[in-house]
This record gives structure tokens, sequence and C-alpha cells, in this order.
């Protein structure tokens, strides 16, 4: 039960931490009319979030890796269980903080929203072969 937990704790933490890289490409002029900041200094500044953000998430995401010793063969499964994690929060987010009518998105911010969803499971697998131990079975051959 405990692996299940923190199998879905992890992959939850993939959701979310995507989940808030888009939130903040999304509300590129609800954050512009916040802080009055002209939108370059606003894409400017969510570039560089976005990118620290990655960073961090990373290190986070290769550490409770490996502190958990999730196995390889299961660690795969993060890759398909962030997906319901992800629609759940955008689903859930709207109704509780919902958007302003007239707000389109900009066709450059819906390439790089579907780019980045796209491309997320590879980034995944990535940590997931940099992070996990290798079985004992690959061990025992190996040798």
């Amino acid at each position: 039960m405990k692996f299940f937990i923190k199998l879905n704790t992890i992959s939850a933490l993939y959701a979310i931490a995507l989940y808030i890289a888009i939130e903040l490409i999304i509300n590129v002029t609800h954050i512009s009319k916040l802080t009055g900041w002209e939108w370059d200094n606003v894409y400017f500044v969510i570039a560089a979030i976005n990118v620290i953000g990655l960073l961090l998430s990373t290190i986070l995401f290769i550490c409770l890796t490996k502190k958990w010793t999730i196995d390889r063969k299961y660690s795969y499964l993060s890759i398909l269980l962030w997906a319901p994690y992800f629609i759940l929060f955008f689903s859930f987010f709207p109704l509780v903080f919902p958007i302003n009518t007239g707000v389109a998105l900009f066709p450059r911010f819906s390439l790089l929203i579907y780019g980045s969803v796209i491309l997320y499971p590879v980034y995944i697998l990535f940590i997931n072969l940099y992070a996990s131990p290798l079985s004992p079975d690959y061990e025992e051959i190996r040798r």
C-alpha cells in the first residue's frame, strides 16, 4: 500500500508541476492587469519562473524517486498516472477560479501548451531512467 501511495504522490507532483507552468502561460493577461506590467515583462518573468521551476522540480523528482526507491518497472506507471491528475487539476481549477469571458489565448500559447503536454511523458521517462534503480534481474545478468 505504501508503494501505491508513493507512486500516486509522485504522479500527482508531476501533474502539478506541468499544471502550474501552463496556468502561468494561460493567465498572462490577468497577471499583466494585476501587476500593471507590460506584456513583455510578464512573458520574461513567466519564462524565468518556468525554467527555474523545471530545474527545481527535476531535482525534486529525482530525489524523491531515489529516496522512495521506486523500482524501474513500476516507475514507468507514473508516465501514465500523471495524466488523470493533470485532467483533474484542469477541470477543478476553473470551477474555483473562473476565467473572465473575452480572454483568448494566442495561437503560440496553444502550440506551446500542446507541445509541452505531448512531450511531458518523455520528460518523465528520462527522470525515471535516471533516478530509478536497476532491477535485481538486470544486476544478476550483468555480473
